[in-house]
């Protein structure tokens, strides 16, 4: 899995987040309202917390470690993002359920579109 994507709302047609001249994300919900929303759409999931970020993990169609989460503030905080490192079938989920239409691959600063990938990411990386 080669991408650490951030998901995240906005109006559609913008291109990648990094070419943006102002902020057009839209708020999620606080950081504990996120967190139950993926908990809903997920299952079970493991979490850590250490200063103030929140860390979450848990299997997805049956691998184990299918995908790793982060949710950066504070639990009143307002997220803008979430922040994920997984393969496409996950984020589908995600995206659905969550109703996010933007996966922003941070590294590289392109737009991926899970919803045409397959089960996953194409190029070397795999």
């Amino acid at each position: 899995m080669p991408f650490r994507l951030s998901l995240f709302r906005a109006v559609e047609g913008l291109g990648p987040l990094s070419t943006w001249e102002r902020e057009h994300r839209e708020p999620l919900g606080s950081r504990d309202e996120v967190k139950a929303a993926l908990e809903r759409v997920l299952g079970e999931l493991r979490w850590t917390e250490s200063s103030g970020l929140l860390f979450g993990s848990g299997s997805f169609d049956r691998e184990e470690n299918a995908f790793e989460i982060s949710l950066f503030g504070q639990p009143d905080e307002t997220l803008m993002d979430i922040s994920v490192y997984s393969r496409p079938p996950a984020i589908r989920t995600i995206m659905s359920g969550l109703g996010l239409n933007y996966c922003y691959a941070q590294e590289s600063g392109e737009l991926l579109f899970p919803f045409k990938a397959g089960d996953r990411w194409p190029g070397p990386a795999r």
